[in-house]
């Protein structure tokens, strides 16, 4: 059962009052009939926390999921696009940023489970660019934790071509050896996946459509938006201007996804309830993506997926992503693999210039959240409504009911 309310609470640039619930509805399948319209707790904190946040930080829309217990609850805020006051729905397509990563984790964790690459394969085996002596040692593990040795965060401006993307890996000059530090990059984890799936004869987007968002009904997730789409797509805002996200090399692989609210929560259910997936391999490759492959402070890296042992602190999520502990610091791989915990924080962030998108997970729990608006703020702002809502959820301090 899936419980949707709707909170149409600020517009941009202005306040309305305090944001209440316009309606609920229980949805099964494809059938919406009404429900009381009772308050619960956990209504009343998204709204609370959300209403501030956007005024604070002067953020047109948001949409926010809430997964508790196998129920899914929906929540929607303020506009899509300031100009029209469209407003945002559970249908409404946001830019997710760095959340793109969490499919090529699980995409790439397929091929693994196939026998068509193994993470410790020299990268030099697939591209003659990745031959140099600078790639020497080099594995596909190093690629997917970020720990090839100083890659960038994004590609320079002259990559704009495959062509200009391979010159770009021939020439590049590692900063430390493999596996020493993790920097957080584009770069490697989306080299990585586009690895991964060189031996399908497929193409990366093609691999995904097939393998991923097809069989798991995400019927509103794109790596390039199509027309028939384009009037769900909300605009981003970056200083007031509205901006909408371009597609670069290894964009579809690393950054360039967008989603809705209802798709992505669905994103998150599958992983916390596999079983309900009829596809052993893709069952399996959920679990492959939250094996710990590194580890760096306080996180552990999987395909996509960070972990930090639950329960964790609102401290502890803010250092393991701030932007100075993302742009470098020392990492330990742990192989083999470290087993999965379902006693975890499974989170991501993403970001492109107009949105901001965050996802975590605690499995042993069967709680999750997603959070998405159409302008970009910092990272601990993200990490501290999820923690408060989670966490209020698992001690009872919070409830649906």
């Amino acid at each position: 059962m899936h419980l949707k309310r709707t909170l149409l609470a600020l517009a941009f640039g202005c306040v309305l009052p305090a944001a209440t619930a316009n309606s609920a509805t229980t949805t099964t399948s494809n059938t919406v009939t009404a429900a009381s319209n009772s308050s619960t707790r956990l209504p009343a904190l998204v709204s609370e926390k959300v209403s501030t946040l956007m005024q604070q930080q002067q953020i047109p829309g948001m949409a926010v999921a809430v997964l508790w217990h196998g129920q899914t609850y929906l929540y929607e805020f303020g506009v899509a696009d300031v100009a029209s006051k469209r407003p945002v729905t559970a249908d409404t397509l946001f830019e997710v940023g760095s959340l793109t990563k969490t499919f090529n984790g699980v995409l790439s964790a397929m091929a693994l489970q196939r026998g068509d690459i193994k993470l410790s394969d020299p990268v030099s085996n697939y591209w003659p660019e990745l031959s140099g002596k600078a790639w020497q040692g080099i594995q596909l593990l190093h690629l997917a934790t970020y720990t090839a040795g100083g890659l960038p965060l994004q590609f320079p401006d002259e990559v704009h071509d495959d062509a200009s993307m391979r010159a770009f890996y021939r020439h590049w000059q590692p900063k430390f050896a493999p596996g020493e530090q993790r920097v957080y990059a584009n770069t490697s984890i989306g080299l990585f996946g586009h690895l991964a799936l060189q031996s399908s004869k497929l193409s990366y987007g093609e691999a995904l459509q097939q393998q991923l968002l097809t069989p798991l009904k995400l019927d509103h997730t794109y790596t390039q938006v199509p027309q028939s789409a384009l009037a769900h797509y909300a605009f981003g805002y970056d200083e007031g201007k509205a901006v909408r996200g371009g597609r670069g090399m290894l964009s579809d692989e690393a950054g360039g996804m967008k989603s809705t609210v209802r798709d992505l929560a669905r994103w998150l259910d599958v992983q916390l309830n596999p079983s309900q997936v009829n596809n052993a391999t893709l069952s399996k490759a959920f679990t492959l993506a939250q094996q710990r492959y590194a580890s760096a402070g306080q996180m552990y890296q999987g395909l996509g997926w960070e972990m930090l042992d639950y329960p964790v602190s609102l401290d502890s999520l803010k250092a393991m992503t701030d932007p100075s502990f993302i742009g470098g610091a020392k990492a330990q791989l742990i192989q083999p693999a470290g087993a999965v915990k379902a006693s975890s924080w499974v989170h991501k962030t993403g970001a492109t210039a107009g949105f901001s998108a965050y996802a975590a997970m605690i499995p042993s729990e069967q709680a999750g959240m997603v959070i998405l608006a159409n302008k970009r703020y910092p990272n601990a702002l993200r990490v501290t409504l999820a923690h408060q809502v989670l966490t209020g959820l698992v001690q009872g301090t919070v409830t649906v009911e």
